[in-house]
């Protein structure tokens, strides 16, 4: 016997038991039957990842396509040769869907990372823009230079640096741009322009800080500084002697390289100084940068425990904190500059992520917002790990410039839930301290989760118009985007999106696509069941054991195929689960009940009036469950009716009372289970609306109406925003929509759907611009199969009328 893990990861999830491989069980009847129920752990075929995450994973996102530029010529033919949207990414580290789009071309930046020219004698390097800082500090430090402005961790692109136009720890310095002499950028028509603060000046201040919105930046030519030792002195005081103190002692002071200030929670009245001075003295560290593959085992854990409670917290600031910083610490400035992100990464982030938020105030208001920044934090429970006070000169002009003066950063590090609830409540308190720092003149950070409204972005930065603006002069068809643009840009509004957003149910996850499968499986072989039992076959020829084996083949090609092409969805696979294991139990005692009692009463007596109303029961079944969750059904009716229609008394006395007692047992059965789930479902999830929604465009609205069951919900030029019934009606009436020639755009915000057909199994099919995903077996007909098919939402309409002429009606479209 051959047993698949159950209780895998969690109790509930019930898994796939039962796997027999070849064991033979001995029944009455001086017969044997072998059962093979197995699965597919051995297929073979994989779909390509799309999903671009962030650090928090937080913000999983499909795209369309990842290229991976090497050259500034593949960026150049990855927009010429595309005409859809263009999102950008580097090393991920933005935190809020920044760095891609759903269903657009993502160019991933990481290898496109080489030197392209270093100046020593000038204190210049010209880079790609998908170098890492780290990389960087490999080439210059033997010359004993250093990045001139650069975040605290190395691990960041100088890419998305630009593009957040960054800040660090750097006293005397600010943004990024102070220190960027020029850059190219690759534009939407695939020119290339040098960008300088007085050639394409609009470019150089508009795409620094432009979040990927204007073009790519393909290389920057930085200018570096020396390195010098530096010797890390601390200070702690109360909070509100920190302005004066910083003032006093660390804003002019020229030796002072690195400063942050940090602010203990959980009651926010002390800070302490962490500042790095130029010396001469020897050093405590001789390497000159942290290695790239140091390990970090306690680090992880040690964040933990702070965030785990309030005494985590104390334990910080009284003893882990005193004992770290009573070292002496002389180091290089480069290694001071290469930490590791992997320092601060967690075991998971399943239940719980760590997560950043920025907020600037001009350095006048600082007394001023930090109480109300605390009592923010405080009412609304914020779990915070750290508060780091920072210090940054104003901007040169940035269109997006977050620090139009001189201005202490207040960068926020805390833990949060990863369910939509622990969302909300962060959305909740942003928006108190983005309100509570643009009073005060001031502004927030964009790399981070978007959670601020219209209003409050257009005040934390007034001059976005002028940014819009000039994207519409160089992006005209809108092609640079990404989650911050799409909730800011004026032109990704639209009557058809904002209805959309407006939908709660309108988006699914297109893994749905693939994993619904082995569910409608069990809409499939019931209709098996019901045909073969309407035949007037013997209810004991059917082959319920290599039925059993085809579901779990499709749990284990569904599995294999999303488990790395999407993002985990841990509910869908517990419930193919749990009704995996509950239709093995099932079909395995129907098994042996059909080929022991029900054989031999069928030898003694033959079919009976019994079994056709069986057969209509079981037709009336698989007829409902193609349009109703099966546990709605009402097999008590049926129980009755079995009783009530037929008499003991006539011919076939021993099978007649053998399938009334069976049927009932097994109708009693369900209807009890059926009461069960169906209180279960509607406790535990959301109930749904019926409708998936779907983009169309149609020049007459009126031929997309042809059913009152298809519902418009808004209308721009010639695209439409419909809704269509769930599961059976969805496979009805799609088709007539695709005769009525109207071209899907998306579905449930995807581009791609799985659909399939039934063919005979010499038919050769092919399917232009369509992925096969896999054949899978008609129990009941060996001389038929089952494609699935995985095919693009806009190559929906033409897929299914080439299906239809060539090789007949379409089977399902999953429906996400």
């Amino acid at each position: 016997m051959k047993i698949l893990n159950i209780f895998k990861n969690k109790i509930i999830s019930v898994l796939r038991v039962f796997r027999i491989k070849w064991i033979s069980i001995p029944l009455c009847l001086t017969t044997f039957i072998t059962v093979k129920i197995s699965g597919d752990n051995n297929f073979q075929k994989r779909l390509n990842n799309k999903i671009v995450n962030d650090v928090t994973k937080l913000n999983p996102i499909q795209v369309a396509q990842v290229i991976q530029p090497k050259t500034e010529e593949d960026i150049v033919k990855a927009i010429k040769n595309t005409t859809g949207k263009v999102s950008i990414g580097g090393g991920r580290y933005s935190q809020g869907g920044q760095v891609a789009y759903e269903n657009s071309i993502h160019l991933d930046m990481r290898q496109y990372n080489k030197v392209l020219d270093f100046q020593p004698d000038k204190k210049e390097i010209t880079v790609q823009s998908g170098i890492t800082w780290r990389d960087i500090q490999e080439i210059i430090d033997p010359k004993n230079l250093s990045i001139k402005i650069m975040q605290t961790y190395a691990n960041f692109t100088v890419g998305g640096s630009l593009s957040v136009n960054v800040h660090g720890r750097y006293i005397g310095e600010g943004p990024l741009i102070l220190s960027v002499k020029s850059f190219k950028i690759v534009l939407a028509d695939g020119s290339v322009k040098k960008a300088t603060p007085d050639k394409n000046k609009e470019l150089f201040y508009g795409a620094i800080g432009g979040y990927g919105g204007l073009g790519v930046i393909s290389e920057a030519t930085l200018f570096l500084t020396d390195n010098t030792k530096v010797e890390r002195r601390t200070k702690s005081m109360p909070i509100t002697e920190y302005k004066n103190y910083f003032f006093d002692k660390i804003r002019e002071n020229k030796n002072v390289v690195f400063h942050n200030a940090d602010i203990y929670p959980p009651d926010y009245e002390k800070v302490l100084d962490v500042s790095w001075y130029k010396t001469n003295k020897e050093l405590t560290h001789t390497d000159r940068l942290i290695a790239k593959d140091r390990k970090y085992p306690l680090q992880p854990y040690l964040v933990d425990i702070v965030s785990g409670s309030d005494f985590g917290k104390w334990l910080r600031k009284s003893v882990f904190d005193p004992y770290y910083y009573s070292k002496e610490r002389v180091v290089w400035r480069n290694w001071e500059a290469s930490y590791d992100v992997r320092e601060l990464e967690p075991s998971d982030r399943d239940d719980y992520t760590y997560v950043l938020r920025e907020y600037f105030v001009p350095v006048e208001k600082f007394d001023d917002f930090y109480p109300k920044m605390k009592k923010i934090f405080l009412d609304n429970d914020v779990n915070i790990i750290n508060v780091s006070i920072r210090h940054a000169k104003p901007d040169s002009g940035t269109l997006l410039a977050w620090a139009r003066k001189e201005v202490f950063a207040f960068v926020v590090y805390y833990r949060q839930g990863t369910d939509n609830k622990a969302k909300e409540k962060v959305k909740k308190w942003t928006q108190e301290i983005v309100d509570a720092v643009t009073d005060m003149g001031g502004t927030y950070y964009l790399p981070y989760q978007i959670y601020a409204s219209e209003e409050q972005f257009q005040k934390a930065y007034p001059k976005s118009s002028d940014f819009f603006a000039l994207k519409d002069k160089v992006d005209p068809k809108n092609r640079f985007i990404n989650k911050l643009w799409d909730a800011y840009y004026p032109k990704n509004k639209g009557v058809l999106k904002a209805k959309a957003k407006s939908i709660p149910q309108y988006f699914r996850g297109e893994e749905q696509t693939i994993l619904t499968i082995p569910e409608w499986y069990l809409v499939f072989n019931p209709k098996e069941y019901a045909d073969f039992l309407e035949a007037k076959n013997n209810p004991s020829d059917f082959p319920f054991l290599e039925s059993i084996n085809e579901y779990w083949s499709l749990y284990d090609r569904v599995m294999i195929l999303t488990e790395m092409a999407y993002p985990v969805n841990k509910e869908y696979r517990t419930m193919l689960q749990v009704i995996g294991v509950s239709t093995t139990l099932e079909y395995l005692l129907k098994s042996f009940y059909e080929n022991t009692f029900g054989r031999l009463s069928y030898w003694i007596s033959g079919p009976t009036k019994e079994d056709q109303i069986i057969a209509e029961a079981h037709r009336a079944y698989s007829d409902f469950i193609y349009h109703t969750a099966w546990y709605e059904f009402n097999f008590w009716h049926w129980v009755k009716k079995l009783w009530a229609n037929t008499n003991f008394l006539e011919s076939g006395f021993i099978r007649k009372t053998e399938r009334k007692l069976f049927f009932s047992m097994e109708f009693v059965v369900k209807t009890i289970y059926a009461k069960l789930i169906g209180f279960g479902a509607k406790t535990a999830y959301e109930a749904s609306d019926g409708l998936i929604y779907a983009k169309v465009k149609a020049d007459d609205r009126n031929i997309i109406e042809f059913d009152p069951r298809i519902q418009v919900l808004a209308t721009e030029d010639n695209n439409h925003l419909i809704g269509i019934p769930r599961w059976g009606p969805f496979t009805e009436l799609v088709p007539i929509l695709a005769a009525q020639k109207i071209n899907f755009l998306e579905i449930s915000g995807n581009d791609e759907i799985a659909l399939s057909f039934l063919t005979n199994k010499s038919t050769k099919v092919t399917l232009p611009n369509a992925n096969l995903l896999f054949e899978s077996k008609v129990v009941s007909d060996k001389d038929k199969t089952r494609l699935v098919f995985l095919v693009k939402v806009s190559e929906l309409s033409n897929q299914l009328q080439r299906i239809k002429n060539q090789y007949g009606n379409i089977e399902h479209i999953y429906d996400y």
